[in-house]
C-alpha cells in the first residue's frame, strides 16, 4: 500500500471512530436519560439554566448552533461540579414566524410547526445537547397558553391590560409586526421588504405602575449581580420626575398637556414641538394651509421608516416641519410656534413638548437649526449652581452651542425670580 493510500486509510478510520463515538454517547444519553433533573429525593444543590426557545420556522442553522451551545456549556459545568441541574428546553411555536412560514408552503400551520419541532429535537440531539427531555413545553399547547390566558385575565380585572393605538413597524409582505431589532436598515430582516410604520390599536401592560418599584428594589440585588447587568436594568427603567404643564392652541378648545422633567425653566419656552407620528400633529395639520399640510405629510412619510432609535440619535441634524399653529405660554402668554419634529415620540409622555433651547441640548440643536429664539432663565454661575463661578455672558448657549443644564437660580421668571427651588415633580402618566 502507498504511504499515500495509507495516510487517506487512517484518516477514513479516525472519522469514523469519531461518529461511532458519537453514536455511542447519543444512544447512551438517551437511553440512560442522563441528564434528567433529580426529583425531591435529591439533596444535591440546585441550578437551573434556561435558553431561549426557538422558533420552529425552518431547520436548525449555525445560528442556532452557537446560540444554545453556551447555555448547554453552562449547564454542563455546574453538573461538573455536583449540581442538581434543570436544563429544560422548548419552542416559541405560537407566533406568526411558524405561520408565516407554513403559509410560505402552503401547509396547514399546526402539522408544519410540530414537524419541525421534531425536526429540531433531532439535531439539538444531534449537537449533543445536554437537555432534560422529560421537560418540554411548546407555547402552542393548549396545557402551555391556557396560563397566558390566565394571567392575562387577572392584569384585565385589575384594569393593567388596557388597549390604545400606536404606531408599530409593519412588514407588508410578512402582514405583521416587527420589534426595532428586527428591522435592519429599514427593512424586514426575514425577506428584505420594506417596512413602513402602521397605526394599530394594541394591548398595552401598565408596568410603569410599578417603575419606580422596580427601580428601587434593584438596589437588593447590588453585590449578587454584576453591576454591570444592574446598571442596564435600571437605564432601561429609568426615571422621569417632573410635571404636567397645560398649554392653550390657538384654535383648539381643549389644551394640550405637555410632560415637563424642568418646570422651573417654563418662562424660557420659545416654541413647542409635536411628534410628527401623533394624532395631534395630523389635527394640527389639518387646520393649516394646503402648503403646509403637503409638507407635513411628505415629512411624516420620512419619519415613519425611521427607528426610534435613529430619531433618538444625539448626533443627527435636527429635521421639523413648521405647522403655522401656536400654543399659549400659560405662565407669561407668549406665542410659541408649533413645530413637527422626531425628536419627540408619540409614545413618551404626551406626544408634546414644550422647547426650552437654553436649558435642553436637544431643544438647543433644534433652535439653533431652525433659527428659532433662545432665552436664558436659569443661572447655572451662581454658587451651588451647576457651573459655579463661571461668565454667564461666556456660557451663552448660542455661542458655545451647548444648553446650560442642571441647577441654578431662576432669572426672568416673573415672580419666580431668585428662586432655587422647583415646583414638586412626579412621574409622567402612562398612555
Amino acid at each position: 500500500m502507498s504511504e499515500h493510500a495509507s495516510e487517506t486509510h487512517t484518516e477514513a478510520a479516525e472519522a469514523m471512530s469519531a461518529h461511532d463515538i458519537q453514536r455511542r454517547w447519543q444512544n447512551y444519553w438517551a437511553e440512560n436519560d442522563t441528564f434528567r433533573a433529580g426529583g425531591a429525593d435529591d439533596d444535591r444543590p440546585r441550578k437551573y439554566i434556561l435558553g431561549m426557545f426557538p422558533y420552529p420556522s425552518g431547520d436548525l442553522h449555525m445560528g442556532h448552533a452557537i446560540n444554545y451551545l453556551y447555555p448547554d456549556i453552562v449547564a454542563r459545568y455546574w453538573r461538573h461540579r455536583g449540581h442538581n441541574v434543570l436544563n429544560p428546553i422548548g419552542w416559541d411555536s405560537f407566533g406568526l414566524p411558524a405561520e408565516n412560514a407554513a403559509i410560505k408552503r402552503g401547509a396547514d400551520p399546526r402539522e408544519w410547526t410540530y414537524k419541525n419541532i421534531d425536526q429540531h429535537k433531532a439535531g439539538f440531539r444531534g449537537y449533543g445537547m445536554s437537555y432534560d427531555w422529560s421537560r418540554v413545553l411548546h407555547t402552542s399547547d393548549p396545557e402551555y397558553y391556557r396560563w397566558n390566558q390566565w394571567l392575562f385575565l387577572r392584569l384585565h380585572e385589575r384594569g393593567l391590560a388596557y388597549r390604545k393605538k400606536s404606531a408599530v413597524n409593519w412588514c407588508p409582505n410578512d402582514q405583521t409586526v416587527l420589534a426595532n431589532e428586527q428591522v435592519v436598515d429599514g427593512r424586514c430582516e426575514r425577506c428584505g421588504a420594506e417596512v413602513v410604520k402602521k397605526k394599530l390599536t394594541q394591548w398595552y401592560f401598565k408596568i410603569t405602575d410599578y417603575a419606580d418599584r422596580l427601580l428601587d428594589d434593584l438596589d437588593r440585588l447590588e453585590g449578587h449581580w454584576p453591576h454591570k447587568v444592574l446598571q442596564m436594568q435600571r437605564n432601561w427603567i429609568g426615571r422621569s420626575t417632573g410635571a404636567d404643564v397645560d398649554f392653550r392652541i390657538e384654535g383648539r378648545e381643549e389644551p394640550v398637556t405637555v410632560f415637563s422633567t424642568r418646570p422651573d425653566t417654563l418662562h424660557g419656552a420659545t416654541f413647542f414641538v409635536v411628534a410628527p407620528d401623533s394624532d395631534l400633529a395630523a389635527e394640527l395639520a389639518s387646520g393649516s394651509s394646503p402648503e403646509v399640510r403637503m409638507r407635513f405629510q411628505d415629512y411624516l412619510d420620512t419619519v415613519q421608516k425611521q427607528t426610534e432609535i435613529e430619531r433618538q440619535s444625539t448626533d443627527r441634524p435636527k429635521t421639523g416641519v413648521f405647522l403655522e399653529r401656536y400654543a399659549i405660554n400659560p405662565v407669561n402668554g407668549e406665542r410659541l410656534p408649533i413645530w413637527a419634529a422626531d425628536y419627540v415620540l408619540a409614545d413618551y409622555g404626551h406626544g408634546a413638548v414644550m422647547a426650552v433651547p437654553a436649558h435642553d441640548q436637544r431643544d438647543l440643536d433644534f433652535a439653533l437649526a431652525f433659527d428659532l429664539p433662545v432665552k436664558i432663565v436659569v443661572d447655572t454661575t451662581v454658587e451651588g449652581g451647576a457651573n459655579a463661578g463661571g461668565d454667564l455672558a461666556e456660557l451663552d448657549p448660542v455661542l458655545t452651542r451647548t444648553a446650560l443644564v442642571g441647577s441654578g437660580r431662576m432669572t426672568g421668571s416673573g415672580s419666580s425670580t431668585g428662586s432655587t427651588r422647583m415646583p414638586r415633580s412626579r412621574r409622567p402618566s402612562s398612555g
